[in-house]
């Protein structure tokens, strides 16, 4: 039996890389999708490939750090998909700075996309998926929210604060029937890590203990996790998280 037969799932970051990922998974285990990214080319793909699969898919153009309007989008595919029981959230962004020289606008940038782009989310997210009797989010971290990365301390602290986020939605509403995990992944091949640029006058060797070499994932190895703690597989799994990182924390 597929595990995500009959149910329904919204998906940010879609539009490529783990999302994208994530929502041909889901699709190929019999879940609809509500597609939600700001690439409108991405989502199109995204969307011909999950329907390609034979289930239903929606698509939404929309920025996670926009509060108001992911509230809007996220309502509207509730309206469209008949409610959801799922929410994978897995949209972010990268960007390295010299932390001394970062501006401020750099760090909101950073912020606003990763953490309260996921509190947006989360937010909108919680009222439908609270009228069902079982329901699960899935958020999506980093290993440089456990480990030291040197030039990342926005990005960190950003990805930290998912974890924080998540347990607690965990501790709020258990009694309620909803599960709440995060995902954290290694370096992965996909465009947010395919960008990554030291910035200018980087020491190189500061990686070298940093970010022990294991390889880049792909992109269906963290979608197989997202996958695995958003079913009913992992019913007995609340207010953790699973590392897909190849062992590179450990």
């Amino acid at each position: 039996m597929k595990r995500f037969e009959g149910k329904n799932v919204v998906i940010t970051g879609a539009a490529s890389g783990i999302g994208q990922a994530t929502a041909q998974r889901i699709a190929e285990e019999g879940g609809n999708v509500a597609l939600i990214d700001i690439n409108a080319e991405g989502l199109a793909a995204t969307k011909k490939i999950a329907e390609g699969l034979g289930v239903k898919a929606w698509s939404y153009e929309c920025s996670v750090a926009d509060g108001p309007r992911v509230k809007k989008i996220v309502d509207q595919a509730a309206v469209d998909m008949g409610g959801f029981d799922t929410l994978c959230h897995c949209a972010g962004i990268l960007r390295t700075y010299h932390t001394h020289e970062m501006t401020f606008e750099q760090w909101h940038q950073i912020i606003d996309v990763n953490l309260n782009g996921t509190f947006y989310v989360n937010h909108a997210a919680l009222p439908h998926l609270l009228k069902n009797r079982f329901s699960a989010i899935v958020n999506c971290s980093s290993t440089a929210a456990l480990g030291s990365h040197p030039w990342m301390s926005a990005y960190a602290a950003s990805k930290g604060g998912i974890i924080s986020m998540t347990r607690s939605l965990y501790q709020e509403y258990v009694k309620q029937g909803l599960r709440a995990n995060c995902v954290v992944p290694g370096g992965i091949a996909t465009a947010l890590h395919g960008d990554f640029k030291a910035p200018e006058g980087a020491d190189m060797d500061l990686l070298k203990g940093a970010m022990p070499f294991v390889g880049f994932a792909k992109p269906t190895h963290a979608a197989s996790v997202i996958a695995f703690l958003a079913s009913d597989d992992a019913r007995y799994i609340n207010g953790t998280e699973i590392r897909a990182d190849g062992g590179a924390l450990s």
